[in-house]
């Protein structure tokens, strides 16, 4: 599934009303460690404003808007708002829990942790001690 979302902004420009917006794949800017404030320069990009002109900065000025979620991101975002430090936690358990499932298919041929009762947060645990 995808986990994505569209970004936009308005604000004034030379007595023009811009609302530049893209569709944000958030996988992939996940991946890449992006934050909120470098999405304003992927959204300038994608909308061609130059980075190094006063269009940008009063881009920067304005709240990004967040809607139409997909996947992941459906939980995280709410009245244009999106939870960027919880998506990031959730989507991070999700790579993990991917890895964990691959591994448990893998070595005790088990298709879902969840069919093992205690199985799932047993691995989790495992996986902390083993951070540590």
């Amino acid at each position: 599934m995808s986990n994505s979302v569209r970004v936009s902004a308005t604000f004034s420009f030379r007595g023009e009303l811009l609302r530049p917006e893209m569709r944000l794949d958030l996988d992939e800017a996940l991946e890449q460690g992006m934050t909120p404030e470098s999405i304003y320069a992927l959204l300038a990009a994608k909308n061609s404003i130059d980075p190094y002109s006063y269009e940008y900065e009063m881009l920067e000025a304005e709240p990004l808007v967040f809607d139409e979620p997909e996947g992941l991101a459906e939980r995280f975002t709410e009245n244009g708002r999106l939870d960027w430090k919880g998506l990031e936690n959730a989507w991070k358990e999700n790579r993990l829990l991917e890895k964990i499932g691959r591994i448990a298919r893998e070595n005790m041929d088990i298709d879902n942790l969840e069919d093992i009762p205690g199985l799932k947060k047993t691995l989790l645990a495992v996986y902390s001690l083993a951070k540590e």
